[in-house]
């Protein structure tokens, strides 16, 4: 008996010498064993219920040994531990090295979300792309609830939506949401009256036999007829200073705010299929001639044309139904502009005229230029016009008056205002564009370097941010004049922000497939710039400050009619026939886009849709959005 007690005494004095503090003290206890953690992160891969089954299946005598031996190893401190187990290192068999490697592997990871704070937690997820995202949020539920969380997406979206990543170069669709369409208007608009509407040049509405009539009137008619002008005026005139600016800018109504995960995502399909150049395609008809011009409105759903027919076609963008025609020029309708309240058309008849489009009347007709109306455009309190009289005249109706800008030695194509209507844009047959500074009526800078009529010009807006440098190497060889846009994209068009290991190698193979630098290397400019595109087949960008031209872009096998663009690409429309998709970062043609039979005269661009119009009659709609997905 005695011997017995003296052989367990130093194994009592063990356990009672080395039972650890962890025992007393839960802030000592390791990862897998603090109560407070084992709720959180996931049960491991060793069944002890199994195991406690298996021990009581053994001899009484076995089971003691057993458990004797679990209990001199668990009481043990850190350092014995480790000895004992090379112990049993060191006398384990195959079978048992096999089934140990089986099983430590799943018992050593790690849920380090479960130990950190949140707040560490989520600056962690901070520097994941959104791919690592979605799959980090399929590790657990404690991981979903940091991975979804709201702050993390909100910077996604701000990184990516309307404009470029530096990190992966993808920008997302701004996607503006649409308001319902209304075709009343709360503003009260003139209407047609018998009194004349004077201009600042050119004739009143009124006829010369009118006129004659109305002389022997008395003074109290003439008084009257004087205050009728003035409230016109008064009245019109409000039409371009309020009416503007709320065009298609004006905030829709409050509504249930969405996840920004979902925000993002929705806006990630719309830009796989422009990637992937997935399209829905609707085809308007009913222009008797060719459509020359075309302006749409996501958020009033309004589609407005144009035609040599010389009507004005309104129509649901949407559905593709006609809702209006408008008729009374004598030639053919060359420009457009809308707005909420108005509609501004220019014509080969030599006028322009302003319509109330909701109820198809004209309001004014303007008169002045000596030959074809080719282009114009409006801002909230000036109107610009280009002509084949090779002038550009500037109406500014808050103050009556119309000025005549003159330099170009052919017909101006387009005019454009920019810098908050400080300047204006124009482009010529003469193979130049202009930039005039409104204040002073002069030419401050002539932009030369097509060699071709140049047909458009279009100036950034306020605000515009773009990676353009000129140290880039500008001048580059023509790419892709075959039908291989949609299959050469380059590696680096990969979804959301890639990680940095296959940013750097994609970037290494497109810079071996081209010469156009990678632009998220580039520093971030608010520099205004000017793109453009002429008859000599080219698209050009400029840079609007030193009047360089930091970019050419080759494809088109024919002059290029019309231009819109916006922060992620460049929409372009042919004499050969065909709609191109580009980059605008890289340069690179994205897609061809052909359907039209007859010269592509105008395309205009949204977040999910490009309209173009041709000289075969035909609008085309490709809508790259969810709805048909």
């Amino acid at each position: 008996m005695n011997n017995d007690s003296n052989d367990k005494l130093p194994v009592k004095e063990f356990l009672s010498r080395h039972v650890p503090d962890q025992v007393s003290n839960s802030r000592r206890l390791c990862y897998r064993h603090r109560p407070d953690l084992i709720k959180q992160r996931q049960p491991d891969d060793l069944d002890v219920e199994k195991v406690q089954y298996q021990l009581e299946e053994l001899p009484t005598e076995d089971k003691a040994a057993i458990t004797h031996i679990w209990s001199i190893f668990s009481a043990a401190p850190a350092e014995q531990r480790i000895l004992i187990l090379k112990g049993l290192l060191s006398t384990c068999c195959m079978p048992q090295l096999s089934f140990l490697h089986d099983a430590i592997k799943p018992l050593l990871r790690i849920d380090f979300l479960a130990i950190l704070p949140r707040e560490i937690s989520l600056q962690i997820f901070f520097y994941l792309d959104a791919k690592a995202l979605c799959h980090a949020a399929q590790v657990s539920h404690n991981w979903k609830r940091l991975a979804d969380d709201d702050a993390l997406w909100h910077r996604m979206c701000e990184q990516h939506i309307d404009k470029k990543c530096t990190k992966c170069g993808w920008g997302l669709p701004l996607l503006n949401k649409k308001r319902k369409a209304t075709l009343s208007i709360e503003r009260p608009l003139i209407n047609p009256s018998v009194a004349p509407l004077r201009t600042a040049c050119g004739p009143t509405l009124i006829s010369r036999n009118e006129a004659v009539e109305d002389t022997p009137q008395t003074s109290n008619n003439v008084n009257k007829k004087s205050k009728i002008d003035k409230e016109t005026t008064t009245s019109f005139n409000n039409m371009f200073t309020n009416a503007t600016t709320t065009a298609c800018t004006t905030a829709p109504p409050t509504v249930q705010r969405k996840a920004w995960k979902d925000v993002y995502s929705e806006r990630l399909v719309v830009e796989r299929n422009w990637r992937n150049n997935k399209y829905k395609l609707n085809i308007l008809s009913g222009h008797t001639d060719g459509v020359m011009c075309v302006q749409f409105c996501d958020s009033s759903n309004i589609l407005m044309t144009g035609s040599y027919d010389k009507s004005v076609r309104i129509w649901n963008l949407e559905t593709g139904e006609l809702l209006r025609t408008l008729t009374g020029h004598t030639r053919c309708v060359r420009a457009l502009q809308f707005d909420e309240a108005k509609l501004v058309t220019g014509s080969m008849d030599h006028t322009l005229k302003i319509w109330n489009w909701q109820t198809g009347k004209c309001i004014r007709t303007l008169e002045g230029h000596t030959g074809g109306v080719l282009s114009l455009h409006f801002n909230s309190r000036l109107m610009a016009s280009g002509s084949t009289d090779r002038t550009i005249r500037v109406w500014n109706f808050s103050a009556g008056e119309c000025c005549t800008l003159t330099g170009h030695t052919e017909w101006v194509n387009s005019v454009r205002f920019c810098q908050e209507g400080a300047m204006l844009v124009s482009a010529s047959d003469d193979s130049t564009i202009r930039l005039w500074d409104v204040q002073t009526r002069s030419c401050i800078r002539v932009l030369n370097g097509h060699v071709g009529q140049v047909q458009i010009a279009i100036p950034s807006p306020t605000g515009f941010t773009h990676r353009f440098s000129e140290e880039e190497i500008y001048s580059r060889q023509p790419q892709n004049n075959g039908n291989h846009f949609s299959s050469n994209i380059p590696p680096f068009y990969q979804p959301a922000c890639a990680s940095e290991n296959n940013r750097r190698n994609s970037t290494s193979t497109a810079k071996s497939k081209a010469t156009i630098p990678a632009t998220n290397t580039a520093v971030l400019s608010r520099n205004p710039i000017i793109i453009s595109g002429s008859l000599d087949n080219t698209i050009k960008i400029w840079d609007m400050n030193t009047g360089n031209c930091i970019r050419t872009l080759f494809g088109h096998v024919e002059g290029v009619w019309s231009l819109a663009y916006d922060t992620l690409r460049i929409i372009s429309g042919s004499h050969d026939k065909t709609v191109r998709v580009w980059d605008l970062g890289s340069g690179k043609c994205m897609h061809a886009l052909e359907g039209h039979s007859g010269p592509v005269t105008a395309v205009a661009l949204g977040d999910t849709k490009i309209v173009s119009t041709s000289d075969d009659g035909d609008i085309r709609i490709w809508d790259y959005g969810i709805l048909h997905m």
